[in-house]
């Protein structure tokens, strides 16, 4: 495929994702993935699992003939991952098609679907209703409500863009969105994925047997039990495919996660260790003709109606009555089986009172700025009464304040009542705002991007390049706008987030720059000031998923509008791409760029720009003009060991550390999920324990009364 069709394609791409204009208009439809037959990555279960099994089949068989069946109620989760786009388009499947999934597998569980009538005769007696019921959660992790739906940008896992492969699902995307697998049977439904060269449409983990080790089948784990069906093979409405446009690709791996085998026994003329389903010869696609004879089976041949057969999604119809009894003594005998039979986490959330808890978007400011509040309050809270001393206004009723002005310098408490039907709490943070007289020696980090609010996101890909950085469009410059906030300010210097990075190591650089607004209808114009940045540093900063910071020397004299971003030139070997936010997150949106011909576009622009909304993750450090000390890289902050296990040491410089330091860990979602007050230490380096945080990345935020650092790490286990 040449270039030109590789950029339409990967454009059209965003388009769908993003809901909005490229630069050019097409058509994917000739590029659309296409699978011929069915194929499901799950592994194959080693014998071994039959020795535990099928002792306790026949005694769940026995015990059936003493009582009634079990009828099992299983708590589902979808975690929907996609790339940007509105729910309903593209790989943001809708409610609609999630829910006809859950549709599908009460019927085809229970025997319910309308096609048992076209079983051949010869089967229809040992037809099963495996009596399993499916829900979608009403009560989250945290115990608040959800509709079993967990929606998450791909590129919160570092970048990766489609197709995936089955490798890098299970390493990496389902640790990191996993939910509790006692209470749920997660689902994931994912864009266009491989195993090895072959596209697949879905694979399952199966079910560990109590006391089995040594093992090599490939069994769920805490991190990895689950499910994943490729996202145009979910349900039977919306975005789906012919022939897997019925949903019984998540029917075929719920099979394998209950503990049923392909039924010719992943071998020629193999055993399933189900009597009743017919030795076959291998795997039928499509949808063959009654009888369809191998392996001498004749009269009535294959069951390739069977769910567990290879056949399109309208020649499935079926499960019989021992592969239920394999489903039924899974699902009383398997350690995770049986935890997940009695979550309640179907049933709406219980009641609690509110924990009140919020976080400022910057503690520190000069006399005249103005602060930005974030609710953090847990169980629901339905209202919220906050005090600001020292601010203007001085109260508020809404859940996430904006704009409360101190215009007199000290120190300020800041309050937070939150309420429900249940009950209320009170959450007082003592000398939480610290207002500086203007020309002091205060600095401080501002930002368009709120790690609490925004998703961290890149749009591209390698075949063309991406949106905030190098690309086919050969654009030049990337920017983002700011407003600064009282007289005699000047920008000390920068972080940038870059989420791409790579080096030719030939020394090249790129030139971080500050505008002025003075151009026609205040766009960038007169260059202010600039710095050089190294490729070596920005690959640095992406691979360690770390802040680069880049110093002005001397600071830049600012006021009112202006713009800080980066300039580039293409260089062989070296790209950058600067995190930004998920489309629609801040409206209108600050992004700016410069495209080849040196004339300036928001990437808000419709029809010719890129029609989004988006702020990038750039953040200027704000300091007074008078007698300003420079924020060189050993004034930042540090951390160490990164990756970490159960600690990590934060490096504070004393001049940044006399007292009120606040830190907080927050996920790459923005949720706050670590957070504490720390005392004084005499060498600078602070203790933070981890050792609850799950593996992944995260944020640490650190604010002193001389600002605001952030800092990305990782925790590995």
């Amino acid at each position: 495929m040449n270039k030109a069709i590789k950029l339409m394609g990967c454009l059209i791409l965003l388009a769908l994702q993003i809901q909005a204009q490229s630069r050019v208009t097409t058509s994917r439809n000739h590029l659309e993935k296409k699978i011929t037959h069915r194929t499901c990555g799950s592994g194959v279960m080693d014998i071994e699992y039959e020795k535990w099994l099928q002792p306790l089949i026949k005694l769940q068989e026995q015990n059936r003939n003493k009582g009634a069946a079990v009828v099992y109620n299983i708590p589902v989760v979808f975690h929907v991952i996609h790339g940007g786009s509105a729910v309903g388009v593209g790989l943001n499947i809708s409610d609609a098609q999630i829910n006809s999934q859950i549709a599908v597998l009460n019927e085809d569980f229970k025997k319910l679907n309308a096609d048992t009538s076209t079983i051949p005769g010869v089967f229809t007696g040992v037809a099963a209703n495996c009596e399993i019921n499916f829900c979608l959660a009403q009560t989250n992790p945290q115990g608040g409500a959800t509709n079993g739906i967990n929606r998450v940008h791909y590129n919160t896992f570092g970048g990766t863009t489609p197709p995936f492969q089955k490798s890098y699902i299970d390493a990496t995307i389902k640790p990191n969105t996993i939910w509790n697998t006692n209470n749920y049977l997660n689902i994931w439904v994912v864009p266009d994925y491989k195993d090895g060269v072959n596209d697949i449409l879905g694979h399952a983990t199966f079910p560990a047997g109590s006391g089995l080790s040594g093992l090599t089948a490939p069994f769920g784990t805490t991190t990895t039990d689950g499910v994943v069906v490729w996202y145009r093979s979910c349900g039977r409405i919306g975005n789906v495919q012919i022939p897997y446009h019925k949903g019984r690709t998540a029917t075929h791996e719920i099979g394998h996660w209950l503990g049923l085998r392909h039924i010719w026994g992943d071998n020629t003329c193999g055993n399933d260790f189900c009597g009743d389903t017919p030795t076959q010869q291998s795997a039928n696609f499509g949808c063959p003709s009654f009888p369809h004879v191998t392996c001498s089976n004749g009269p009535n041949g294959d069951m390739f109606m069977n769910f567990m057969d290879y056949g399109d999604d309208l020649c499935l119809k079926m499960f019989t009555t021992d592969q239920k009894s394999r489903i039924q003594t899974v699902m009383s005998n398997s350690p995770m089986r049986v935890a997940l039979s009695q979550s309640t986490v179907c049933n709406p959330p219980t009641a609690a009172a509110p924990v009140a808890d919020f976080s400022a978007n910057t503690t520190t400011i000069a006399a005249g700025g103005s602060i930005n509040f974030t609710d953090l309050s847990t169980n629901i809270p339905t209202g919220w009464a906050w005090t600001f001393t020292g601010g203007n206004p001085s109260i508020s009723s809404s859940q996430n304040p904006t704009n409360i002005v101190y215009a007199t310098p000290g120190t300020y408490d800041v309050s937070l009542v939150a309420t429900n039907g249940t009950g209320s709490d009170t959450e007082t943070k003592l000398g939480y705002i610290t207002v500086n007289p203007t020309g002091t020696l205060a600095c401080d980090t501002i930002t368009n991007f709120d790690l609490l609010l925004h998703t961290p996101s890149i749009l591209g890909s390698l075949g063309w390049g991406y949106v905030t950085g190098h690309n086919d469009y050969l654009d030049i410059a990337k920017a983002d706008k700011y407003t600064i906030i009282g007289t005699n300010q000047t920008i000390d210097g920068a972080y940038f987030a870059f989420g791409i990075g790579s080096s030719s190591g030939t020394g090249q650089t790129a030139t971080v720059t500050v505008w002025d607004n003075d151009g026609a209808a205040g766009v960038p114009n007169t260059v202010l000031g600039t710095a050089t940045v190294t490729y070596d540093s920005i690959a640095a900063g992406a691979a360690a998923g770390s802040l680069t910071w880049v110093d002005f020397v001397p600071n830049i004299a600012v006021n009112g509008d202006v713009y800080v971003g980066i300039q580039f030139i293409y260089n062989p070997g070296d790209t950058l791409a600067i995190v930004h936010c998920d489309d629609g997150e801040i409206v209108s949106g600050t992004g700016w760029e410069k495209w080849a011909n040196n004339t300036w576009h928001p990437y808000s622009e419709p029809n010719t720009g890129w029609d989004i909304e988006v702020a990038q993750l750039i953040l200027p450090v704000i300091c007074p003009f008078v007698g300003v000390q420079e924020n060189s890289p050993s004034f930042k902050m540090n951390l160490f060991p990164n990756p970490a296990n159960t600690n990590l040491n934060v490096v504070i410089p004393k001049q940044m550390s006399n007292g009120n330091i606040h830190v907080r860990v927050l996920t790459t979602l923005g949720a706050n999920v670590l957070s504490d007050k720390l005392n004084f230490v005499q060498n600078g380096i602070y203790k933070i324990d981890i050792s609850s945080l799950s593996s992944g990345f995260y944020f640490i935020e650190v604010l002193t009364d001389y600002g605001r650092q952030v800092e990305k790490f990782q925790v590995s286990k």
